[in-house]
């Protein structure tokens, strides 16, 4: 298992459980009680999780406007999230111009995108992992916008950006989220990837937001769109009741990929 691989699965167990014992990560992880406290100190430096005596505990990172680094978000809830992006895929039509989001539950997207013939499909995105993953595929046509590069997360933001976004139109908006709740809609950790995320669903018919479970009922600082703005959601089968009642009590469509719900999730 590789440190970033590694790491993620830490961070999971510790907001599944709120609070776990070093030499419990150990066990779980097989790995020995010496690499587990060097992982939870790169975790704490950043501020993801707490160190307590013996153990580790949760944090809102959302509140404290940090996130995992690109390679850890990679491995959460990664089954999730490749659900996600193949239920995604069966949106798409040919000849569609569709916007990929930043993120690694669009990136899903692209990667299954690469197992289907399509004929003419336009993909714009911002995101530097995404147009790696499509820019040989035949057929797909990857319009990559440019402007200032997010350090370590290989996105694209910045006036730039905007510019060329408001010349530009679309059929799906796949929009990727930090957070989302009933009362404050869909937020960010970024601020600078607010304007991108609302120009794209301005410039787009149809606005198809792409989720794992663990997004919802949660805030993060800047609010990007109200739930009025979601032409639809895509997530995954662990979400939980109340936020199903929410989308049948608000018109808003949605897909639940299926998954297994780790123990403790609703289902």
């Amino acid at each position: 298992m590789i440190r970033a691989e590694r790491q993620a699965k830490i961070l999971q167990l510790v907001r599944e459980r709120g609070f776990i014992e070093t030499q419990e990560i150990a066990r779980e992880l097989g790995v020995s009680p010496v690499t587990i406290r060097r992982d939870l100190r790169f975790l704490s430096d950043q501020e993801l999780i707490r160190l307590d005596h013996g153990g580790s505990a949760k944090v809102d990172y959302l509140q404290k406007n940090t996130e995992p680094l690109y390679e850890t978000k990679v491995y959460l809830n990664h089954a999730y999230k490749a659900a996600i992006g193949a239920a995604a895929v069966a949106m798409i039509e040919n000849n569609d111009t569709i916007i990929l989001d930043s993120g690694t539950t669009n990136a899903q997207i692209a990667y299954h995108m690469r197992h289907k013939a399509w004929q003419n499909i336009t993909v714009i995105t911002c995101d530097l992992v995404i147009a790696k993953e499509l820019c040989t595929q035949p057929n797909i046509n990857v319009l990559m916008l440019g402007g200032i590069l997010r350090r370590s997360f290989y996105t694209a933001y910045g006036s730039f950006t905007e510019q060329i976004l408001r010349n530009l139109k679309a059929n799906k908006f796949f929009l990727g989220i930090d957070a989302a709740s009933q009362d404050h809609g869909i937020t960010n950790i970024v601020l600078e990837e607010v304007p991108i995320k609302q120009l794209s669903i301005e410039i787009s018919d149809r606005v198809i937001l792409v989720a794992d479970s663990s997004k919802f009922a949660h805030n993060a600082p800047f609010k990007v769109c109200g739930w009025s703005q979601v032409s639809q959601v895509i997530t995954d089968s662990c979400i939980h009741p109340e936020m199903l009642d929410f989308f049948i009590d608000n018109n808003i469509s949605y897909h639940l990929a299926n998954t297994e719900c780790k123990e403790g999730n609703p289902t």
